[in-house]
């Protein structure tokens, strides 16, 4: 009789074969390698959201700032221009990105381009000024301690200070600027970072703080204080880190008599107004780039990266002057306007001077004018907030097309 083996009595001639020999110590250092590199890959795809997450931060987490602090409160749901205003010569317009703030002795508005009211804030404050920057609104109670930074419809963070606070700013990177008198010192400047987080104090014994700018990096500010030396008027320009205590990084004084008006900074320059000197100062390594003296009464002026725009009364030649200068300091472009003129702006697309009840428009070397049709009512100031003008007057807030016209149409 045969006796079957086992592959033969279930069919499986595969149960015929001899096993494989498996190496245990490779398969187990094959899966090891899987297992890493799938860790590794996990671990990039973080570090990529993460990256991502970080460089658009501000436009991820803006909305969500001070969403717990909302501002509610509106005195008006109406929606377009003119917004009808309480007759009085002390609103103070600013734009801030693509929104703009009025502030008058009792409350705080804040409207977009369309005329819609974002909301109206009561302040309390006996003296209120504000600050602007692309993103905030910093509100302070001048001679008082108090101040606030409010965002678009929101209360970002407020707070008091020791003494009387003389003067503020706010950067676009969020760094705010808060200047004080004091018994022992001329000024104490104290920096705060976008969360109201204090960063930085200077105490300035001898000097008298005029403005601070942020350059745009988070962390250095440049400084303008006037000082005495020899019975000179000395101008005198800081650059700081407020990650150090360390002295300045640079100091470039001026001996001209001047005092400064208002100031722009960025990583390449520092351009300041004073009430009788331009100045121009290379914002690297504190070197002057060049100044420009002017004689007569300051007006009006404007300064962004690329220069300033600036409106005087040159009281010996009996004529008011629109003179344009470059990011150097460098008079550029001149031109004459009337007694009336009170306002001047400039961008990429010219000069806007508002001169009585005509709002000119010039190219950047204050030639080939034309006119933006406005009403004749008696505006006093304006802002441009994209291709639309916002234009102050006594007892309304209008807007306006930046359209121009040539003067046989007007």
């Amino acid at each position: 009789m045969k006796v079957l083996d086992l592959a033969e009595a279930t069919g499986n001639e595969e149960g015929s074969k001899k096993p494989k020999n498996v190496d245990l110590g490779k398969y187990r250092k094959k899966k090891k390698r899987s297992k890493h590199l799938m860790h590794l890959i996990v671990i990039l795809i973080a570090v990529a959201a993460f990256a991502l997450v970080w460089i658009n931060a501000d436009k991820i987490f803006e909305p969500l700032r001070g969403i717990a602090s909302k501002i509610d409160n509106k005195t008006s749901y109406d929606v377009g221009f003119p917004i009808e205003l309480a007759g009085s010569g002390g609103y103070s317009l600013m734009k801030f990105g693509n929104s703009f703030s009025l502030l008058t002795d009792t409350y705080l508005y804040a409207y977009d381009t369309t005329g819609a009211q974002l909301y109206a804030l009561k302040h309390g404050y006996s003296h209120p000024e504000q600050a602007t920057s692309e993103k905030r609104v910093l509100l302070f109670d001048k001679a008082g301690t108090n101040f606030a930074v409010y965002s678009k419809s929101s209360l970002i963070y407020q707070k008091s200070v020791d003494d009387k606070i003389v003067y503020t700013s706010v950067g676009d990177d969020g760094i705010a600027a808060v200047v004080t008198e004091s018994d022992r010192y001329s000024n104490i400047l104290y920096i705060y970072d976008d969360g109201g987080n204090w960063k930085y104090t200077k105490k300035f014994a001898d000097e008298n703080v005029m403005q601070v700018c942020s350059v745009g990096d988070g962390e250095h500010i440049i400084v303008s204080t006037i000082s005495s030396s020899r019975g000179e008027i000395m101008t005198n320009f800081y650059k700081f880190s407020i990650k150090t205590t360390d002295s300045a990084i640079w100091k470039q004084s001026v001996s001209s008599g001047s005092l400064p008006c208002g100031m722009y900074a960025d990583r390449d320059n520092v351009i300041a107004v004073c009430d009788n000197t331009v100045i121009s100062v290379n914002c690297r390594n504190g070197e002057l780039n060049g100044s420009y003296p002017y004689s007569g009464q300051l007006r009006h002026f404007y300064i962004d990266g690329s220069g300033a725009v600036v409106q005087y009364n040159d009281i010996s030649a009996n004529r008011n002057v629109v003179v344009v200068f470059n990011s150097s300091a460098e008079a550029v472009a001149l031109t004459n306007v009337t007694a009336s003129a009170s306002c001047v702006y400039s961008d990429q697309n010219g000069i806007y001077v508002l001169d009585g009840a005509k709002l000119k428009m010039f190219d950047s070397q204050l030639i080939n004018e034309t006119f933006i049709p406005v009403t004749d009512d008696d505006y006093s100031s304006f802002v441009k907030i994209g291709n639309s003008l916002i234009m102050l007057g006594y007892d309304t807030v209008n807007s306006y097309e930046a359209v121009r016209v040539t003067p046989t149409d007007n």
